[in-house]
């Protein structure tokens, strides 16, 4: 089993206030989501806090303040369609009252691309390719996952997949590898392998990645 150490992973988090519209132009009344990943060098994702439910706005404005206390994202995510960019305010200025700073990034979901759309290209790969992981506890994360698109409730897997692909920084496929090199050659030493012998099968694994091409 390999041991991933925490302060080696990145972290960010995703706030999804519920209200808004749907591809149709139609109103909608979902829950409102909190989700934070961990994404580690190989753009795997790891969810230690997930909950979704129904606040009043001052409550899920201390939920969200109370995430950000305990898991000390990078970046934080909040949904900023129409009057919800208002509520933003008030998260700022609650942030900075209590942590004299929080990089929250308003997030502008399109209104005219269809949720399961979004869903199925920007968060099935990750799953298909086994970069999702979650506790065994995450019950309802898991039943969204596995009944997409029919299942009862999606808001929790559209908040992962926001968190994904709009929170959280695209990472350079270079940068990717050299995480990968770096490890390779942290496994090497630990084998005892002479230091000649790490420099030869160093140059072959930079060799064979070539481009840097990610999988």
């Amino acid at each position: 089993m390999i041991h991933i150490p925490v302060q080696h992973l990145e972290c960010y988090g995703y706030a999804d206030l519920a209200a808004g519209k749907d591809a149709r132009g139609k109103r909608r009344r979902s829950r409102q989501c909190i989700v934070v990943g961990w994404r580690d060098w190989h753009a795997r994702w790891f969810f230690p806090f997930i909950w979704a439910g129904m606040l009043t706005t001052s409550q899920f404005k201390e939920k969200i303040l109370d995430t950000q206390e305990k898991w000390q994202t990078r970046r934080f995510g909040l949904e900023a369609n129409g009057m919800q960019v208002l509520f933003g305010h008030l998260v700022r200025e609650e942030a900075k009252v209590r942590f004299g700073t929080m990089a929250l990034m308003p997030i502008y979901q399109p209104t005219n691309v269809e949720k399961t759309y979004r869903i199925r290209t920007g968060f099935e790969p990750v799953i298909n390719e086994g970069r999702c992981f979650l506790q065994e506890k995450e019950i309802e994360a898991l039943a969204e996952i596995a009944g997409f698109p029919t299942a009862a409730t999606r808001d929790i897997i559209d908040a992962m997949e926001t968190l994904v692909n709009r929170v959280a920084p695209k990472r350079q496929a270079q940068v990717m590898r050299d995480h990968e090199a770096d490890e390779y050659a942290a496994y090497l030493r630990a084998s005892g392998m002479h230091a000649s012998m790490i420099e030869q099968q160093m140059r072959r694994f930079k060799g064979e990645s070539g481009g840097y091409a990610v999988h």
